[in-house]
């Protein structure tokens, strides 16, 4: 999910930002939606990295990027304000969520690029655009989440994709066309997919979300480059198969083939050692707005 717009940030003013009021704003969903649970997961960078490569996919959605993005030169920088957005608009107040929303509803407004396909005038916050990068983040946090060990049950995964539709309206989704539940996204994915393909900006952008360029010394100095394609490997393998089969051998991570218990196993080998890490360092535990969240709140 890219929320970039040429030099438009994701992040609303510091000032908004900021702006905690005193009384106990629960914000878009509250402490007891299944939303908080997934997106305090330790296991939301892999359902981020899952959600881009998926979105690739859609050729029209892949140009819009290109054109307004700078994937090349700042592909992490994408990411971490994705994850903030996302993040903000879980654990934020009514007031920070629609001030984040409208941010970035003003820079996608002004986001026009050409369709490749049939050379007419398109913007990325059209609804039918909306909706795939939605879905394609919804599916990709409960996929993840879930398969890492996250106990939700049945009737909870979809009350997940229900809470969502909310957070796909801040930005233009169409409510009554947004999926309302595991099988109304499997049905969206199956509907979606004779139009998806691997194009060429969608080519490039994955390339360097798979390996992203990275400061000479960051590389020598510090495991970054391991990390980050461990990471991009295990999102990828995590695709559904119809998924990574529209990817070329080179870009699946050399050709190599992860095996699918394998990839359960890791998942759920990171989510420990996330959940683990949390519990000996309480300030890793969360992210900083999940904590102003509680604080907010009254919560433990």
């Amino acid at each position: 999910m890219d929320f970039d717009a040429g030099t438009s940030t994701v992040v609303a003013p510091r000032a908004v930002r900021a702006a905690w009021p005193g009384t106990a704003d629960p914000g878009l969903f509250g402490p007891g939606s299944v939303s908080w649970r997934v997106h305090a997961d330790p296991l939301m960078s892999v359902g981020g990295l899952r959600a881009l490569l998926l979105q690739s996919l859609h050729p029209v959605v892949a140009h819009g990027f290109a054109a307004h993005s700078g994937y090349r030169e700042e592909s992490w920088g994408r990411l971490i304000r994705t994850a903030d957005y996302v993040a903000l608009t879980t654990f934020g107040s009514t007031g920070q969520v629609d001030a984040v929303a409208a941010h970035v509803r003003r820079a996608h407004a002004h986001s026009p690029f050409v369709d490749p396909g049939d050379g007419s005038r398109r913007r990325i916050d059209e609804p039918d655009l909306l909706l795939w990068v939605h879905v394609c983040l919804v599916d990709s946090m409960l996929a993840v989440t879930r398969r890492g060990g996250l106990a939700l049950s049945e009737a909870e995964a979809d009350a997940y994709v229900r809470e969502q539709v909310r957070a796909g309206e801040l930005l233009g989704v169409d409510a009554a066309a947004a999926p309302r539940s595991r099988a109304d996204v499997a049905d969206y994915l199956a509907e979606v997919r004779p139009a998806l393909h691997l194009s060429a900006p969608a080519r490039d952008a994955v390339s360097v979300v798979l390996a992203p360029p990275i400061h000479p010394l960051l590389e020598l100095m510090t495991p970054a480059r391991m990390g980050w394609s461990s990471l991009a490997a295990v999102a990828f393998a995590s695709l559904p198969p119809w998924a990574r089969d529209m990817f070329p051998a080179p870009l699946r991570t050399g050709g190599a083939v992860v095996p699918q218990a394998a990839v359960t196993s890791i998942l759920r080998t990171l989510r420990r050692t996330g959940l683990g890490v949390g519990s000996l360092l309480p300030a890793l535990a969360s992210s900083p707005h999940e904590k102003q969240a509680r604080q907010r709140l009254g919560l433990a």
